[in-house]
C-alpha cells in the first residue's frame, strides 16, 4: 500500500510540475525575444521602374506578312525593345529584312541596328545598312527605309552599289513596284549617279 501511495503522489506531482515547467520555458522565450521596432524601415532595393519598362523586350523576334502585290516580307532581329517614340515603335539590334518579290527576285537588307515602326508599317535599318539582291547588286549606305505596305525600299543618303555593270555611286536609291502585270520592281539610282564601268560585264 505504501508503494502505491508513493506512485500516486509522484504522478500527481508530475501532473502539476510539468505544465508549470512548460509555462516557465515559454515565458523565458518571450522575454528573451528581440523587441521589434515598428518604425524601422524594411530594407529594399532601389529599382528604376521606368528603366525596366524601357528595357523590356524580346530576343530573336520574327515578323512576317504579305503585301497586296504578293511580296512576302520577313523581319528578324537579335533583340528588340520598346523605345521612347511611342508604344508602336521598337528599337532592334542586328535587324534583317527579306523581300521575296512576285517576280522571283529576292532582296535582303541587314543593319547593326534599326527601328520597327508598326504604326507606319515600316522598318528603318540604320548604322550601316547593306542591301543585296538576287540579281547581283550589293548596296551599302547609312540608312534604308523599307515599307511593309508597298514593299518599297528608300535610301536617301549616299550609296555605293556593286553590280553587273560595275560600281555605282549615287545620292540615293529607291526600289519601287512598277505598274506592270505581273507586278515587277525596279531598283533606281538617283542624285548624281556615277558609274564606273567594268569591262566584260
Amino acid at each position: 500500500m505504501a508503494s502505491a501511495d508513493r506512485y500516486s503522489r509522484l504522478v500527481l506531482w508530475l501532473k502539476v510540475s510539468l505544465p508549470l515547467a512548460a509555462l516557465a520555458i515559454l515565458s523565458t522565450l518571450f522575454f528573451a525575444a528581440e523587441t521589434l521596432d515598428p518604425e524601422a524601415a524594411i530594407p529594399y532595393a532601389e529599382v528604376d521602374v521606368a528603366k525596366i519598362l524601357r528595357e523590356q523586350g524580346a530576343t530573336s523576334p520574327n515578323f512576317g506578312g504579305v503585301t497586296a502585290d504578293g511580296t512576302q516580307i520577313a523581319l528578324s532581329a537579335d533583340a528588340i525593345r520598346p523605345n521612347d517614340d511611342g508604344p508602336n515603335s521598337w528599337t532592334a539590334q542586328l535587324l534583317n529584312a527579306q523581300l521575296d518579290l512576285p517576280s522571283g527576285a529576292q532582296i535582303t537588307i541587314k543593319s547593326p541596328e534599326g527601328v520597327v515602326d508598326t504604326n507606319n508599317r515600316q522598318a528603318i535599318l540604320q548604322g550601316g545598312a547593306v542591301l543585296e539582291s538576287s540579281t547581283g547588286y550589293r548596296v551599302t549606305t547609312d540608312r534604308i527605309v523599307a515599307s511593309f505596305d508597298t514593299a518599297s525600299v528608300i535610301a536617301e543618303s549616299e550609296i555605293v552599289a556593286v553590280g553587273p555593270p560595275g560600281e555605282v555611286t549615287a545620292g540615293g536609291m529607291t526600289l519601287n513596284q512598277m505598274d506592270s502585270d505581273p507586278p515587277n520592281h525596279h531598283l533606281v539610282f538617283q542624285g548624281g549617279v556615277r558609274l564606273v564601268f567594268t569591262p566584260g560585264n
